[in-house]
């Protein structure tokens, strides 16, 4: 089944790359704030694949919002 780990992800807004950048929440659970329009998601044939584009991207100012893996339902 080619393409069943789903990785959703959007785009950070300015404030909240800026406050990622200051390191003022870095390792406390707080919310993310997104720009909704920017969402949007890629399928990948394995976890591995998934895993380096979910790293890159979120080196990019994006927020994983999550990643799914359809080869367990």
């Amino acid at each position: 089944m080619a393409g069943s780990i789903i990785v959703r992800y959007a785009k950070k807004s300015y404030k909240q790359q800026t406050v990622d950048e200051t390191g003022e929440f870095k390792n406390l659970n707080h919310s993310v704030d997104i720009i909704p329009k920017s969402m949007s998601i890629m399928t990948f044939e394995s976890h591995k694949a998934a895993g380096k584009f979910a790293s890159d991207i979120a080196d990019k100012g994006y927020h994983i919002i999550e990643i799914i893996d359809d080869y367990k339902k």
